[in-house]
């Protein structure tokens, strides 16, 4: 089956993203993209003010020159937490419709993180694992056995968490709310863990360079003890991205949480993203 190149939309918590694809036999080939650091909103559950509107409705004017630059007729665009909590999205989906054409609509964190693990696993080939993205506004985790068994959901916020400070306050937020998950009275020792987003990436490059594709629990711990006391700028030059810089300890927080949860010394990480998990799903490659 023949496919038009696919242009793939990421209205983050803490981002916009846009990617072309193409298919190539049974791979997909990233043809081009766009990023803006950008945050639809300061906090979960507030309402997306005028002017992130006119923003975010101006990044598709940006999204439609990138489409038409690689020959893609086909656009899907979603949005994410920030939007889910949002009462106001509506007018930004209709300033999108209006001045472009695209029709940006809001995904599930189920929905979500079932894309996570369904990519995860066309990209590493493993029959049991637990894969988790961490967003901005939310963490999605799911189990899969063969076949996909369960996802969830999780309301854990950066953006919320960066404004508690204290670390011990803070971990016993996440560790509340791993505990709603049933995996955390279960033996996962067959489970390998895979994770995804921002957050690891950056935390990747930071540990190792390019050099392996999993990071340690001790790593991830010795680079928040090294970055957690120190300034945005300070982070920023030890090479942090700027837009990241303030909000990355209480990343990597989450992280060492869902290792210690999963009981996990390693994550392995993945280099898909929603993305890529979208375009995937519409070449049904998953």
């Amino acid at each position: 089956m023949v496919h038009d190149n696919i242009t793939v939309v990421d209205i983050g918590s803490g981002s916009m993203k846009a990617s072309v694809f193409t298919c190539t036999q049974n791979s997909i080939t990233l043809l081009g993209g766009i990023s803006r650091g950008f945050r639809l909103c300061s906090q979960m559950g507030a309402n997306i003010s005028a002017n992130k509107i006119r923003i975010t409705a101006g990044f598709f004017k940006e999204v439609l020159a990138l489409a038409q630059e690689h020959n893609s007729t086909k656009i899907i665009a979603v949005a994410t937490q920030a939007a889910r909590k949002a009462a106001n999205f509506s007018r930004l989906q209709q300033r999108i419709l209006k001045k472009t054409g695209i029709n940006l609509h809001v995904i599930s964190g189920t929905e979500e993180a079932a894309l996570t693990a369904k990519s995860a696993r066309h990209l590493t080939e493993l029959e049991k694992f637990i894969s988790f993205d961490i967003g901005c506004g939310s963490v999605e985790i799911a189990e899969f056995n063969k076949v996909l068994q369960n996802t969830w959901s999780l309301p854990i916020s950066i953006l919320d968490l960066s404004k508690v400070h204290n670390t011990e306050m803070i971990q016993e937020i996440i560790k509340n709310v791993l505990n709603t998950l049933p995996a955390h009275t279960r033996n996962m020792v067959e489970y390998e863990l895979i994770g995804s987003g921002g957050t690891l990436k950056i935390a990747s490059l930071l540990i190792n360079g390019k050099t392996r594709n999993f990071i340690t629990h001790d790593e991830v711990q010795s680079l928040f003890n090294m970055l957690k006391d120190k300034t945005k700028e300070e982070r920023i030059a030890c090479g942090v991205s700027k837009n990241r810089a303030d909000i990355l300890p209480f990343g990597l927080l989450i992280i060492l949480q869902i290792m210690r949860h999963i009981g996990k010394d390693k994550v392995f990480l993945t280099s898909g993203s929603l993305r890529t998990s979208l375009a995937l799903e519409y070449f049904r490659m998953i």
